[in-house]
């Protein structure tokens, strides 16, 4: 367990004036939480001691550490103190003139915090209940919306802020170099698992790492190795702008950031004008995964950004061509770097096994990702019951994963009869053993990037059948991709796997065919070299 008073070196932001004893009674993940919090709590406020009364709950409440609410001292009833502790800013006096109180909720178990957040108001309920009783037809309409935005998206230029004139000069800064990353949450799937992959490699490179989150999460993966020895802020909103400006101004001061690293932190984004303004000598980058059609996501706020940013990292074709050829980004600006290598050995993947599937044996198709309106795995188990429908015994089917989705999905499953056709499996279980099982993958997700399950399918000589999303071309066979509709989806889903039942030669066939494509996307530039070269120069 992370004790606030093991914090050694340059990253010791706090002291404890009074170490309590049941600190040794929380769990990795809370203290690591209490950690983050009471870092923010006295970087905002130097030289004052901070008085904090810590709470949890078994409900399902996300955690409350740096937002406006933690200046209150009453909390709801279902909550427990679970006791008190007073800390100060290190580099500062001891203050003797009193104590600023704060309150820090630590939330429930993670476990309990799987769930679909919903905004309040009456139409926002009757548009979930309506999603939960029909998934696939309000799905329907939830793409046609989609058709639409992204005709439009397409067809006009994102407005960016101003450049900044050079300033010759900055705030002042502290002597030990560090990397400031910004992450959605502590949660390490998809672009989670790239930064903490780009964490790795500051550390390496002799950078300290510091890491914000501003989304609101569990952070089930604080206690991830790749936060060991980094200084972890979890933020939570709203946060005064004067908190967030001495946060900021405090971690420059007490580090020489060399450069800002954001995957998916839109509160860092919106920050990158002002680190531009007081500290111009610090390279601004980003790392960017998907195209969003609907709300235009990270790619919009970076490119709205891009006046005051050095560098933008994609790691798709179809990403840079839409930030050059469609939005005007200058080619230099715009690095293609994949991650085609980041879970799977390409020298592993070319001895892939043949496959050994003959005419009559059952076909075995897997799911393998978060139960997400993204990944929509509620079409994955329609198309299971069509397909159940019409071969019987001769498909089986596993759905692998967990998320805000995991009741609909057992919701859902009961209501079309797969019980006893749909395996599901956790996170406790290894993915590579479903894909070692898998004949063919389904991604049936509304929108990606490129999946990284398409690399791990391809490496254990899994076949991809795969919605005609994002930058999925790149890797998927053509006859294999299906429409992102939800209808013709399914039409074309359940042709092409009849198709395959009765021709396993077609299947070795495709195999080959897919290999190639991936092989080729692999010899693009890697994500990890690119990476590692830029931290060398920070750190230079």
């Amino acid at each position: 367990m992370t004790d606030p008073q093991d914090q050694t070196g340059a990253h010791r932001v706090f002291e404890i004036l009074h170490e309590p004893d049941w600190f040794t009674g929380l769990t990795e993940r809370e203290a690591r939480l209490l950690d983050g919090a009471l870092a923010f709590h006295c970087l905002v406020r130097p030289g004052e001691r901070i008085r904090a009364t810590v709470l949890r709950t078994d409900g399902p409440h996300l955690p409350k550490l740096t937002d406006d609410a933690t200046a209150s001292i009453e909390w709801p009833d279902d909550r427990a103190v679970v006791g008190t502790i007073e800390a100060h800013a290190t580099g500062h006096p001891v203050s003797t003139t009193g104590v600023v109180d704060v309150v820090l909720d630590l939330g429930g178990p993670p476990q309990s915090l799987m769930r679909m957040e919903q905004p309040p108001g009456r139409l926002h309920a009757a548009r979930n209940a309506a999603r939960r009783r029909s998934p696939v037809a309000f799905d329907v309409l939830r793409q046609l919306r989609t058709d639409r935005l992204e005709n439009r998206r397409l067809s006009r230029p994102i407005p960016r802020v101003g450049r900044l004139h050079e300033a010759t000069f900055g705030s002042s800064r502290g002597s030990t170099k560090a990397v400031l990353f910004g992450l959605h949450w502590l949660e390490l799937g998809g672009a989670e698992k790239w930064a903490a992959a780009t964490i790795d490699m500051a550390r390496e490179a002799g950078l300290l790492p510091i890491v914000i989150s501003d989304r609101p999460s569990g952070h089930p993966d604080i206690e991830h190795s790749t936060f060991d020895d980094a200084l972890v802020i979890p933020l939570t909103h709203p946060m005064s702008g004067q908190h967030e400006s001495r946060l900021l101004s405090q971690l420059f001061e007490r580090f020489d950031i060399r450069g800002v690293h954001v995957h998916h932190c839109t509160w860092l984004y919106q920050r990158l004008p002002w680190i531009r303004a007081q500290y111009p000598g610090t390279d601004l980058i980003d790392s960017l995964h998907v195209l969003e059609w609907r709300t235009g996501g990270f790619v919009d706020i970076a490119l709205r950004l891009s006046n005051v940013m050095d560098a933008h990292h994609v790691i798709s074709p179809q990403l840079r061509d839409y930030l050059v050829d469609r939005q005007g980004l200058p080619r230099e600006k715009v690095q293609l770097a994949t991650l085609s290598g980041l879970t799977t050995d390409r020298t592993a993947a070319d001895a892939r096994p043949a496959p050994t599937r003959k005419v009559g044996d059952p076909l075995t198709i897997a799911f393998v990702g978060r139960f997400t309106q993204q990944k929509r795995p509620y079409l994955f188990l329609r198309l299971a019951a069509h397909l159940r429908k019409t071969h019987g015994d001769r498909v089986r089917f596993v759905m692998h994963g967990d998320g805000e989705l995991a009741s609909e999905v057992r919701s859902h499953r009961s209501r079309l009869g797969l019980d006893a056709v749909v395996e599901l499996r956790g996170p406790d279980q290894p993915v590579p053993r479903t894909l070692d099982e898998a004949d063919l993958l389904v991604i049936s997700s509304d929108n990606e990037g490129v999946t990284l399950t398409s690399f791990e399918a391809d490496a254990h000589g899994t076949l991809v059948l795969s919605s005609d999303v994002g930058s999925q071309a790149s890797v998927v066979v053509p006859d294999l991709l299906l429409p992102r509709a939800p209808l013709a989806f399914l039409r074309k889903g359940e042709a092409l796997v009849a198709a395959l039942l009765d021709d396993p030669d077609r299947t070795a066939e495709l195999l080959d065919r897919q290999h190639e494509r991936v092989s080729a996307f692999a010899a693009l530039p890697d994500a990890r070299d690119w990476t590692r070269a830029l931290y060398e120069r920070w750190a230079s």
